[in-house]
């Protein structure tokens, strides 16, 4: 297991803890695809690590779009900005991606999960999804005057 849900911080909203823990799921179970692609290089390892990281990537839209549904609804001011983030988050899954297709190098996947994902998911929790889920619930947001 790369990343254990009890470690992940949680928001005010439920629906978005939902969504965390399913995103955790998901990619410890493309972790171990990659484990058992390093263990032995072979079409049907590579086709299993590219369904996982597709139903990953298309997971993460589902999940993002929700959110930004919720924040244009709710009149969310840093909405932008939430937004921006959410799409240079799939950018970079895009290119991480192309880079795995073209060259077939494993460890550019395993890094991206290892250390550059688990950072950037925990700093993505504890400041744009918590800003957003107080607001979402409560309608305050740390943005405005009230």
């Amino acid at each position: 297991m790369l990343l254990d849900k009890n470690n992940l911080p949680l928001v005010s909203m439920e629906f978005m803890n939902e969504v965390h823990f399913e995103d955790i799921a998901i990619i410890n179970e493309l972790y171990e695809l990659i484990i058992q692609y390093e263990e032995n290089v072979n079409i049907n390892n590579e086709e299993k690590v590219n369904t996982k990281y597709m139903q990953w990537y298309n997971h993460t839209v589902k999940h993002f779009e929700r959110e930004e549904i919720q924040m244009i609804e709710k009149g969310f001011p840093p909405y932008h900005m939430h937004k921006a983030e959410h799409e240079n988050a799939l950018n970079l899954m895009n290119q991480i991606f192309k880079k795995w297709e073209e060259t077939k190098d494993i460890k550019i996947l395993k890094q991206y999960l290892t250390e550059d994902l688990p950072k950037w998911l925990i700093n993505h929790i504890q400041t744009m999804d918590t800003v957003t889920a107080m607001f979402l619930k409560t309608g305050l947001s740390p943005c405005s005057a009230h």
